[in-house]
């Protein structure tokens, strides 16, 4: 018996690896039978056009003669026809976009295999709830929480007195404040351990990437404390610690594909050709740190985002951050601008009344867009 996959994104990053994950599985029954990307449908096209039971989606059509069923308009993915018959979405879209579909493929049936964490961070608590009342069920993909979700198994909730999310510190995490002030963007896209997509580096060389994932974390699991620590290594990707005094954690080489292979397999895991057992000898000499919230304030302001704990301020978090993110690319600020411009918003916007649907949702994001775009205004450089 076939698993029917929809894979969202599925030229980023997320969506190439997941893909990638697919054709290791083959095996084991897994099919993709949805793809839908923003752009670059061609490549889809070309790779999987043969294929008559695979259905692209994207903005263009890519104009090529093929047996495989391709729409325009992705607005599809905001539809929950656009799912009918589909086991397992994987939501590898980046940003606010993402929000819809996830809901879309959760009112399908679906369940939600999700990357974007935006939809849990913007409008978590809306999506929880509506996923606890048709009885869905959302796996979460990004490491650390793939982490925490493993960590968690079959663990009573109220047995745990914090979690930790741990972080590589980014791009910039030896620099100092005067260094990382005169950083370019090209700069902060090295890596050093992950490769990951442009948006998503840039938010783990400002460590907004793992105040994003607190809110997520504390949404998704249900748990207050969450405490955030730097780990260099990225081999420990998150732990909880239960009122007992035990510790678990969870440990693998970084790469993606790991967390991927495990929610297709889910509650299988397979070993597949880029698996690579780790041993304890592995864990050796690593030091865990406080991440400095002088030198990276987004951390600070994503905090203080949690601390409203309303769906509200994640969301103006969230698009505060995707626009001066994409100021800083386009070189209209600086650096510490991206922190300043996000600080300012959420002072502005986040209190006032929760967004009750995806419209409310969407006119929140739409007014903290354009605060930010009038603040930057096209001028040169400035913050």
């Amino acid at each position: 018996m076939s698993v029917k996959v929809a894979v969202l994104g599925a030229t980023g990053s997320i969506g190439k690896q997941s893909l990638a994950v697919l054709s290791a599985m083959k095996e084991y029954g897994l099919k993709p039978v949805l793809l839908a990307c923003k752009r670059n449908s061609s490549a889809l096209v070309k790779e999987y056009g043969s294929d008559p039971d695979i259905t692209v989606i994207s903005d263009k059509n890519s104009g090529i003669v093929s047996d495989c069923a391709e729409y325009t308009g992705t607005e599809l993915l905001d539809s929950p026809e656009t799912y009918k018959g589909i086991d397992l979405v994987i939501n590898g879209i980046g940003g606010l976009s993402g929000v819809a579909p996830s809901i879309a493929a959760l009112k399908a049936g679906c369940t939600l295999l999700t990357a974007n964490k935006e939809s849990v961070v913007a409008f978590g608590k809306h999506i929880l709830a509506l996923c606890s009342d048709i009885g869905g069920r959302i796996v979460p993909l990004d490491s650390e929480h793939s982490a925490i979700f493993q960590c968690l198994a079959g663990e009573d909730i109220r047995s745990v007195s914090k979690l930790i999310l741990t972080a590589s510190g980014g791009a910039l995490r030896d620099k100092s404040r005067r260094e990382i002030a005169a950083t370019s963007a090209k700069e902060c896209l090295k890596h050093p351990n992950w490769s990951m997509g442009v948006k998503v580096t840039i938010d783990s060389a400002t460590l907004m990437n793992k105040g994003l994932e607190l809110i997520e974390a504390k949404n998704l699991f249900g748990i207050a404390d969450v405490d955030i620590r730097i780990h260099r290594e990225s081999i420990v990707h998150g732990a909880a610690s239960f009122k007992d005094g035990s510790l678990k954690i969870y440990a693998s080489k970084p790469d993606m594909r790991i967390p991927i292979a495990y929610g297709l397999g889910l509650p299988k895991r397979y070993k597949l050709p880029f698996s690579e057992e780790i041993g304890l000898e592995a864990l050796n000499g690593f030091v865990f740190t406080e991440p400095d919230r002088e030198r990276f304030p987004c951390l600070k302001i994503a905090e203080a985002a949690a601390a409203y704990g309303t769906d509200r301020a994640g969301a103006v978090l969230c698009a505060a951050d995707e626009v001066a993110v994409d100021a800083y690319l386009s070189d209209k600020i600086g650096f510490y601008g991206i922190s300043e411009l996000v600080g300012r918003a959420l002072e502005r916007f986040a209190d006032g009344d929760e967004p009750e649907n995806i419209f409310e949702l969407n006119s929140i994001t739409e007014e903290v867009r354009e605060y930010i775009l009038e603040s930057v205004g096209g001028s040169s450089k400035c913050f």
